[in-house]
């Protein structure tokens, strides 16, 4: 297990959720940390608690809407600038919107796209080349069940996570090909985590919601240890790609019975 010591890291979404806990553990790390997230009251109340545990680190904030090309180009400049190199990239940035998709907006789709996905992309090709420079550094893509899994009133979201592990899956593989295996690629795929974001959401028979530190936890873990995949509640998500083996007649009927077709009705989010 390699020490994150002094290793520089960035995270997006760090102003709440999973984010702000990952941007504690790693201070506990000993890591450095640039945390990135388009809220900056959070970040600064984030940076001023990380100061108060009197760890011997940096940590700098960046205001940015990573769904924006040139803020993300210009947010990972300012990085290099204060950090010279970066060790580890964690795309957690997200958003849900929870509605049908005949009642969905295309702006609304697009918006989905471009946070989920694209910001992601557009961090990691912003910090790649630097890594496989040296062959040595992490990504970590944190994608969801639902890039697993479609479910009703989801389809915007499902079709942005199942993009993110179809993107992690093919750039670890191709950084092997091309000699590059020292550059990691974690790709993480939780069930619903509590942290407010799926606010009335029902959970599925046998598949309760993960609690954020530790989900936050496995995934420095996961860091540490350069696994592929951090599936969360392993046991669920198991039996979520098993159920896609099946006909898709039994498929649709045990996803209904086990409350996968329900699960959004109630959905409200985050205020």
């Amino acid at each position: 297990m390699k020490s994150l010591i002094n290793r520089n890291i960035i995270i997006t979404g760090a102003g709440s959720g999973i984010g702000r806990l990952m941007a504690l553990r790693f201070a506990a790390e000993s890591s450095n940390l640039a945390l990135v997230d388009i809220n900056a009251a959070a970040l600064k109340a984030l940076k001023d608690e990380i100061g108060k545990k009197g760890v011997k680190i940096s940590v700098n904030t960046y205001t940015c809407d990573i769904s924006d090309r040139t803020a993300v180009s210009r947010t990972v400049a300012g990085i290099m600038r204060d950090f010279t190199q970066v060790d580890v990239l964690i795309n957690n940035a997200g958003v849900v919107i929870g509605k049908a998709f005949l009642d969905l907006s295309l702006e609304e789709f697009h918006r989905t796209m471009d946070v989920n996905f694209w910001g992601h992309l557009y961090f990691t090709k912003a910090v790649l080349p630097g890594m496989t420079a040296r062959n040595s550094g992490n990504i970590v893509n944190v994608a969801s069940s639902s890039g697993l899994l479609g479910m009703p009133l989801l389809s915007d979201y499902a079709a942005s996570k199942f993009a993110e592990v179809g993107f992690s899956e093919a750039l670890r593989r191709e950084l092997k090909k091309f000699g590059h295996g020292g550059v990691k690629i974690t790709c993480v795929c939780p069930y619903i985590i509590d942290t407010g974001m799926f606010r009335g959401f029902k959970p599925m028979l046998l598949s309760p919601f993960v609690k954020p530190d530790r989900a936050a936890a496995r995934i420095i873990r996961a860091v540490k240890k350069d696994h592929p995949y951090v599936m969360l509640p392993a046991h669920s998500i198991r039996g979520m790609m098993f159920l896609k083996l099946l006909p898709t007649a039994l498929f649709d009927w045990m996803l209904k019975m086990s409350g996968g077709d329900s699960a959004m009705d109630e959905f409200t989010g985050r205020p």
